[in-house]
């Protein structure tokens, strides 16, 4: 652990030097740690040059795992150290950006009530890269859209959205007409590239469907692709949460894919063997109640309650 300790705020000075100023321990029992390191691992984990250190590929390797490893270290003390009735661990939530927007400012001020000690961090990503951190157990629980099986995940679906067209403001009279799939044809679409979930989910949709889809920019980044669309230069498939706002504001236009539409499943995703744990479980419905609630309140467009819903 100390030896893990060392080589991440080594790797975060980019110095020995710095680092050893830093953990306040001298720069030779430093260079010791991490020389015993990489014998213990069998690898190179840095280069030194004049300006300091940087990162071999196997370094690069062990400096994203081992924040998860440290992380974990340390919740377990913190947990053992907590009193039975409140959680004063770490907790790490995994968001997409318009889910994130939506919901995250809710379940960090729940949680900060309910867990006074507790400390925590919200992470944004798509969806490919919140399950490749779920996977890697660097999140405690995410949302996710249209996840496939996750090994050693337990996915929980809680939401279905409808998707929908977005187009630069120009086209703006068409807004809340329908629009069928084989009209899709006839647009420039912008799309994440894949496996993106929603990519995903819309191949596989226009496949069913015999539609064509002429895609002619591949971007994996919601808010990029708005701006895209803003400036004219094609149209995208998004939740329809993800483009209300600007749809409000007269900045983009909105059609509903319709017969059939195209619906998108919001699932949670937590770790399996953390699932029965107490804590765990209550995160997980604080969670699932502020989702639930911000459909009730009408501020997530488009979207039902997994139970509610009726194709």
């Amino acid at each position: 652990m100390r030896g893990l300790r060392y080589f991440v705020q080594v790797a975060r000075a980019g110095s020995v030097s710095r680092a050893s100023t830093i953990l306040n321990v001298a720069q030779p029992a430093l260079s010791r740690q991490l020389m015993k390191l990489e014998e213990e691992l069998g690898v190179s984990l840095l280069v030194r040059h004049g300006r300091g250190v940087r990162l071999t590929r196997a370094g690069s390797s062990l400096l994203e795992h081992a924040n998860a490893v440290l992380r974990q270290v340390d919740q377990i003390a913190e947990l053992v150290r907590a009193p039975e009735t409140s959680f004063a661990g770490h907790v790490v939530l995994g968001v997409p950006p318009a889910a994130g927007l939506l919901i995250a400012p809710v379940v960090v001020e729940i949680l900060r009530e309910r867990w006074p000690h507790a400390s925590i961090t919200v992470r944004e990503g798509i969806s490919t890269s919140l399950e490749e951190w779920l996977l890697d157990r660097r999140l405690d629980l995410a949302i996710l859209y249209n996840a496939p099986p996750l090994d050693g995940i337990v996915l929980t679906p809680i939401l279905h959205e409808r998707m929908v067209v977005a187009g630069p403001a120009s086209e703006v009279e068409m807004s809340g007409r329908s629009i069928r799939w084989r009209d899709l044809s006839s647009l420039p679409l912008i799309l994440p590239s894949l496996p993106h979930s929603n990519r995903r989910l819309i191949e596989q949709a226009a496949i069913q469907r015999s539609a064509h889809l002429d895609v002619v920019f591949e971007v994996d980044s919601v808010t990029m692709t708005k701006a895209m669309v803003k400036r004219g230069l094609g149209w995208t498939i998004l939740a329809h949460a993800a483009v209300a706002a600007e749809a409000e504001r007269g900045e983009m236009t909105v059609r509903v894919i319709d017969r059939p539409p195209l619906i998108s499943t919001v699932s949670i995703g937590m770790p399996m063997e953390t699932q029965s744990r107490s804590q765990s479980q209550e995160l997980f419905q604080v969670v699932r109640g502020v989702m639930i609630e911000r459909v009730a309140a009408g501020v997530w467009y488009g979207a039902k309650v997994v139970d509610d819903y009726v194709r």
